[in-house]
């Protein structure tokens, strides 16, 4: 296994639960937000934020070889 590969590994498994139940079954298991919302017991407002959450998690610490966009315009 490569060091990405596992690093990515790494993350989800420290992330936290209920971000890691919306990832998971937005992106293995191919469910829509309302769909995750209702099997979680939460709105779909919410399932956003924890993906958003769930994307930076992941990104955190990702490989410095990605190009981050300019902030300087």
């Amino acid at each position: 296994m490569d060091a990405e590969l596992l690093a990515l590994r790494r993350r989800l498994e420290t992330m936290p639960v209920r971000e890691r139940e919306v990832f998971e079954r937005a992106r293995f298991r191919d469910m829509d937000y309302p769909t995750i919302a209702a099997e979680l017991g939460m709105t779909v407002k919410e399932v956003e934020r924890l993906m958003a959450r769930a994307m930076r998690h992941l990104l955190a610490g990702g490989p410095a070889d990605i190009e981050q966009p300019s902030r300087h315009g």
